[in-house]
Formats: C-alpha cells, structure tokens, sequence
C-alpha cells in the first residue's frame, strides 16, 4: 500500500456519535480498515473529549492532530459556521471533519507542548527539541495548530528555529471557539488541550505546495509603530493606536469590538524581495483591546515597523485565491493532490461573505483542483505559511497545503 486517503464529516449533535460517524465515512471512503494519521477540526458546540474518543473508537492508537474553528470545510463545503453580531456569539453548529492517511511512504509525526501563554518560546523549543531529537529523513513542512488567543506567534517560531539544525517549513493555523474568546481546543492523540501546541511534522516520500492569499488594499497613508509592549501595539506615530483605527470608524463606534476586524486591520510593510513575491503588506488583524486602549495581536509587531490601515475587498479575496490555486495547479501539472490541507481566516467566512460563503471563498478554490480530492480544513483566528522560504504569521488569508 503507498498511500491512501479519506475524509469523511458529520453534523450530529452528540459528541461520540459525530466522531464516530466521521471516522466511519472517512475510512470507508479511503477504502481502509486502519489508519496510520487522523487530522480532525470541529466546531466547540461539542464535548471536545468525548467528540475526540468517539474518533479514537475506530482510528484507535493512530496518531491524531488538529484543532477547534470557526468551521470546518470539506469539499462540501464549509460546515458549522456561526455567524458573529455584536450581541455575542451563540454556542454554534455542531460540525467535525476528519481525515485518515494511511501510507507507507508518508511520515507524519506528532508533538505538542503547553503553556504558550506563559512562554510561547518555551513552547516552541520543546517542540523544536523533540524533532531534533528525533532526526526524521526528508523533512518537508511542520503542520502547527496552536491556541487562537494565548500564544506569541513569533516567539514560537523563534524557540522551534532556535532548536533545529536545518530550518524547517511552517504551515497551519490558530483555533477558534465561535468568537466567544473564551477558550479553544488542541487535539493531540487521546488528548483535547488548551494554551497549547499541536504540530505535525510531514517527511517522506512526497511533495508539497504551500500558498497563501489575501484580498485586501492599503487605505490612508503609511505610518510607523512607535510603541509596543510584547504583542500590544501602543502608539502608532506617537499616537495612541485606537485613535488610529478610529479615523476610519463612525464616530459613534467609541470601542474595540471584534467585527472591525472584518474590515480594517493593520497591514504591516514586507521587505521588497518579499513583497515582489507576495504584495506589499502582510496582514495583521487585532485580538482585543486592553484598558489603555492599546490592541493585542497573535504576534509582535516591532517598532519601527511601518504600517498601513487595509481593508477587506469581496472580489479580490475570490481572485486571490483562484489565482494562488491556479498556480499550484500549473506547478503541479499532471500530478493530481493525494491530500490538501485547507485553513482560511474565519473573517472570510460567513462572517464577510454571508450565504455565499461557499462559492465566493471555498469554491473558486476547489474548482480548480477538482471535485474528487481529499480535502480538509477549518475556520482560524489566523493562519500560518511561508513566503520565499521565510515563515510568516497572517490574518485574513487563506492556506494550502498541497500533498502529491
């Protein structure tokens, strides 16, 4: 056997009874009795443990990783979304997909660590340490789900690559719990956890493509963050940085709330060799706000970094990602995806789009691939890939991981 696929999802309410019946479709649509790799994304209406057991019933000591979202998507589309209003979230469809990869070409080895609020760089080193530890053959890009509302996202990568002798790859995204920001899921074997880490590290014999998009334009003129504090951005051009935001606001918005995000956010400038690669601006989308007004993000922001509003455009977020599917498609010519990994911004979702969701943000993509592929994903509080072979954390993006 070389290397065999399924996926395979449910909508049932009870937590063990919608893993099983994932897993079950999964596995009959792989055409497998056992499994050597379980991905699994859900939405937080379940009892995360026994939504995990109810997986682990049929998949049994398969190694397992993934995460809690926004939604899932499958190539039937995006599943389990809520949306978002400024009365506060709802509990939120019940959805979970699972995808199981049995191969003996393909390595998928698991780790995790905790306490990403604590010292995300810690987290990262014993991550880092493991693989190292470990000296895995051809490694080619480490899958990492982290907590959507604890970590220091640099400070991560910088403990992993503190680690590693040979650099390594990063793709994958941060877990959501229907915008409640209350608390999100990291799935790690027979483990559900929180504040932490769940990586995948991809080696063996295949290929992949990353990619990633946006479809956002800069608005205003570019500024200058003159003051953080670990991953809060205090002044933007001596200035507080609400005030900022507020220029573009109706006045009678006085506070952050989280659905400015789903149409302004900052865009932090790219060095020229990167931008001719990608575009001018990296995005960069705030989490919350504290007493003084300053904003959190998911990473730091250096001082000195310049910056510029963007906003969100309909149009170029369809275009963006037909063209970056485009382009693997042409890379890959005759070769066909035996697996893609899929995490798209939950700000892209119903939450932008409302019912056309699906064929605004998720079609234009799988259209180009086809119909017939193993397709996995969710919903995240922002997502993770490189560009020109230099890791990056982004928000209002949407991330592929091509394995063929």
């Amino acid at each position: 056997m070389k290397t065999k696929v399924g996926v395979g999802e449910s909508t049932k309410e009870e937590a063990f009874t919608a893993g099983v019946e994932a897993a079950k479709l999964a596995l009959d649509r792989a055409g497998i009795n056992s499994c050597d790799f379980v991905f699994v994304f859900a939405t937080v209406a379940y009892n995360q443990q026994e939504l995990i057991n109810g997986v682990r019933s049929l998949t049994g000591n398969a190694h397992l990783s993934g995460c809690s979202g926004e939604g899932i998507i499958t190539q039937a589309g995006p599943e389990g979304e809520v949306m978002f209003t400024l009365s506060g979230s709802n509990q939120g469809k019940y959805a979970v997909g699972v995808m199981v990869i049995a191969s003996t070409e393909i390595q998928m080895i698991n780790y995790s660590a905790k306490g990403l609020k604590k010292s995300s760089r810690t987290a990262g080193e014993e991550i880092g340490k493991k693989i190292e530890k470990d000296g895995i053959k051809k490694p080619h890009v480490l899958m990492m789900f982290l907590d959507g509302l604890t970590p220091n996202v640099k400070e991560f990568f910088t403990g992993i690559d503190a680690c590693v002798t040979k650099p390594l790859l990063f793709c994958g995204g941060l877990a959501l719990d229907n915008f409640a920001y209350g608390k999100t899921y990291q799935y790690y074997n027979d483990q559900v956890l929180t504040d932490a880490a769940s990586c995948v590290l991809i080696a063996g014999n295949c290929n992949i493509q990353l990619a990633v998009s946006h479809g956002c334009y800069p608005i205003g003129l570019e500024k200058t963050v003159t003051r953080i504090k670990s991953n809060a951005v205090i002044e933007i051009d001596h200035k507080p940085v609400w005030d900022f935001f507020k220029e573009y606001l109706d006045p009678v918005i006085t506070e952050f709330n989280n659905e400015i995000t789903t149409f302004l956010d900052l865009g932090e400038k790219l060095p020229d060799e990167i931008a001719n690669e990608y575009d001018r601006y990296i995005i960069r989308a705030p989490l919350s706000q504290n007493p003084d007004g300053s904003l959190n993000f998911a990473t730091e922001i250096p001082e000195g970094t310049k910056v510029q509003l963007i906003r969100r455009d309909a149009d170029k977020i369809s275009s963006s990602a037909k063209n970056m599917a485009e382009r693997i498609k042409n890379q890959l010519g005759d070769k066909k995806p035996i697996a893609v990994l899929h995490i798209d911004c939950a700000a892209r979702g119903k939450m932008f789009f409302g019912d056309h969701s699906k064929e605004k943000g998720i079609d234009v993509i799988q259209d180009v691939f086809g119909k017939d592929i193993p397709w996995l994903g969710f919903f995240s509080n922002g997502e993770i890939a490189p560009i020109k072979s230099i890791n990056y954390y982004h928000n209002q993006t949407a991330v592929l991981c091509v394995i063929y």
